[in-house]
């Protein structure tokens, strides 16, 4: 963060400076004592189960060198600056210091594979440009805000994820982000309990557009069929990508490998061949996104795919992890049905038995049956040697695996994972491939833990 006066930040958060000098200047922010770095604001959260403002004090004589308060009664002689709701604060101060630098803002929505998105985007971006990126999956109201107060002098870029499970959320984010860019992956069925309807999905999604800034772009997903029927709504520049043939920017060719996807990239007339150094042929338009985004940045299709080549998914995002004479598939971050789905796909492609451990999808609203059961008819449609679930949800995988015919010696459904652990643990054997993938919630890496350990 570059220095900012307790003048310039009161002012940017329309907040009341109640004690301490308004020309002393801070160095960054923090929002956890754990982690005060010498000259920081600390921004006092509160959340259900915690309120920071009991740190003041510990925050002040550790190093920061003031804080934000919405208690009056709090006293120091260092600069205290009252508000009246800190979160919102968080979020003021983010968007005056965003508007501070003329560089590219990248915003990154949609319902799966945001994260992959973003990570491949910024791969491609910083083969040519500092970049700041969001870290891990930080892009709700508080981790966008705290990513933005990061940028320096020195970068040239940042590319922002920005979540929501509701509608409102991608206003708030996108009104701090003031994006100039923003990359649609697709519109699925996460949340889809909160707000009823994909079309409904995409409204919250597209909330974006009013804060898009003037001469900005919408990188979107042309496979997606409800991003290209309101492709014509958008009152913006918009470059779709896809296989599907009329996208602007198409892949051809494609060819999966257990280890590996290529394809050739087609955008007018520009053939570039691209190879991804994991599998998954969802991950291609992940690769197409990030080409496209380094195309409106002045950064040619054959550096992109350059870049891209040296680019391996994040932690447990279809990690392959190879230990005790077991291949561990470690996916576990969190799930959807269109990435549950295309993960089942990556398995059936590798070598040796193939098991699938899955738990279940949240936030499905009454879609969860039959999306359940659906992933358990593609289960056995791919042959799987064996299939464990975890969970109410995942026993109607296990279910949907057996009506389409899956043998019932190699379906295995629990509600505890010490005995699906214990299960696994009698069951796998030497060179199996393991798929381990859940809802965040289901903490499934306990599974991937067990199986990397118990046999060492």
């Amino acid at each position: 963060m570059k220095p900012m006066s307790i003048k310039e930040i009161t002012a940017a958060i329309d907040g009341r400076l109640i004690s301490g000098n308004p020309e002393t200047i801070v160095s960054g922010v923090c929002t956890d004592t754990r982690r005060v770095t010498p000259g920081a604001l600390f921004i006092p959260l509160i959340g259900e189960r915690f309120d920071a403002h009991d740190f003041i004090p510990d925050a002040l004589a550790a190093g920061c060198a003031a804080s934000l308060t919405s208690r009056r009664e709090i006293t120091s002689e260092k600069p205290l600056i009252y508000v009246e709701d800190t979160r919102i604060a968080l979020g003021h101060l983010a968007a005056c210091y965003r508007r501070s630098f003329t560089l590219p803002v990248i915003g990154i929505t949609g319902s799966v594979g945001k994260t992959t998105a973003k990570e491949m985007t910024a791969t491609v971006l910083s083969s040519k440009l500092s970049v700041l990126k969001t870290q891990g999956n930080l892009n709700n109201e508080i981790g966008l805000p705290l990513t933005l107060l990061q940028l320096e002098e020195s970068h040239r870029a940042a590319v922002i994820e920005m979540g929501m499970s509701g509608y409102g959320e991608i206003d708030h984010l996108a009104a701090i982000a003031a994006p100039d860019l923003v990359i649609m992956t697709n519109i699925g069925l996460s949340h889809i309990e909160m707000l009823g309807s994909q079309e409904n999905i995409y409204r919250a999604k597209a909330e974006f557009l009013p804060h898009l800034r003037p001469g900005g772009t919408v990188i979107l997903n042309g496979d997606d069929p409800i991003l290209s029927a309101h492709r014509s709504e958008m009152p913006v520049r918009t470059i779709s990508v896809g296989t599907t043939p009329g996208c602007d920017i198409l892949a051809r060719d494609i060819c999966s490998a257990p280890d590996s996807v290529s394809f050739t990239l087609a955008y007018g007339d520009e053939q570039v061949p691209v190879r991804l150094s994991f599998p998954g042929t969802h991950n291609v338009i992940n690769a197409l996104f990030a080409c496209a985004a380094g195309l409106v940045l002045g950064i040619p299709l054959k550096e992109a795919a350059a870049a891209l080549a040296t680019f391996t998914p994040g932690d447990r995002r279809m990690e392959f992890i190879r230990k005790n004479n077991l291949t561990v598939i470690n996916d576990c971050y969190n799930a959807a049905p269109a990435s549950m789905a295309a993960a089942l796909k990556v398995l059936a492609a590798q070598s040796g038995r193939k098991i699938a451990v899955l738990g279940d999808i949240r936030e499905l609203g009454e879609h969860a049956p039959a999306a359940h059961k659906d992933l358990g008819t593609l289960a056995a449609a791919l042959s799987l040697d064996a299939l464990f679930t975890l969970g109410e949800n995942g026993r109607l995988i296990a279910e949907g695996a057996l009506l389409a015919g899956m043998a019932k010696t190699a379906v295995f459904s629990f509600t505890d994972i010490d005995a699906l652990n214990d299960a696994l643990s009698t069951y796998t054997q030497e060179g199996d491939i393991i798929l381990v993938k859940a809802s965040r919630a289901m903490r499934l890496e306990r599974v991937t833990e067990f199986l990397t350990n118990a046999k060492a």
